[in-house]
């Protein structure tokens, strides 16, 4: 796989610029100093070549806003941006993860400059990270969708279960003998049971009326024999 191509590109008028010798040493910091003292003076340099200079070596130093704030300051100084300006500043937008702003300034630089390979290049690679990345979130996308379609499907399926044991449930009650019995039973039991006693008391109670009864009948014939008995003995002692 190809990775982009992050080189800094210094625009130079002369091969002796102090600055880009300062630049192939990597003594940034002298750079700076030189670029920036040269904004000040007369110098063979254009301010438009001096801003992009300054600030291609601040996104090389990954100091971002400042890079940025130069980038912007060269290109309102020029009629018309360069190829390298917008290669550069694709490079550092890219590296700031601001891929679609890169990609629109590599496509700049290629329009200006269709020979420029490394503009290309970091086209082409942007480009398939930028369709990479919206197909990875139409995929999460999609399977979100299906994952909540399913939970909603089981959610449902849940409910419509519950739904129906507890109209199954309902029914049974209704139906069934058993549970009638069961619900009127002990009422049923109780009554009957309350009626047993009612008639065991009365037939006891009748009983022992009977009894009584009886007993009265009993004693008085037994008064009577006894009367009858004296009434005999009496008149025998008379004869």
């Amino acid at each position: 796989m190809k990775k982009l191509i992050l080189i800094i590109i210094i625009s130079s008028i002369y091969c002796q610029d102090l600055g880009e010798k300062m630049i192939k040493n990597e003594d940034f910091s002298s750079a700076l100093s030189y670029y920036k003292k040269l904004l000040i003076e007369e110098n063979d340099l254009s301010k438009e070549d001096i801003l992009f200079n300054i600030a291609s070596i601040y996104s090389y130093l990954d100091s971002t806003e400042i890079a940025e704030k130069y980038f912007n300051l060269s290109k309102q100084d020029s009629i018309q941006s360069t190829s390298d300006l917008n290669y550069n500043h694709g490079n550092l937008l890219y590296r700031n993860k601001r891929l679609s702003e890169s990609l629109s300034l590599y496509k700049q630089a290629l329009l200006k400059n269709p020979n420029d390979v490394d503009a290309r290049i970091n086209y082409e690679i942007v480009k398939n990270e930028i369709e990479k990345s919206q197909n990875n979130q139409q995929n999460d996308k999609s399977d979100k969708d299906k994952e909540d379609a399913e939970n909603n499907k089981q959610k449902n399926k849940d409910e419509s279960d519950k739904k129906k044991n507890k109209d199954d449930k309902s029914n049974n009650s209704k139906g069934d003998p058993q549970a009638d019995d069961q619900s009127d039973g002990p009422k049923e039991n109780n009554q009957d049971n309350k009626t047993d006693k009612n008639e065991n008391k009365q037939f006891k109670n009748e009983q022992s009326s009977e009894n009584i009864l009886n007993a009265l009948k009993e004693n008085e014939k037994v008064n009577k024999r006894r009367k009858q008995k004296n009434y005999s003995n009496t008149s025998g002692k008379q004869w």
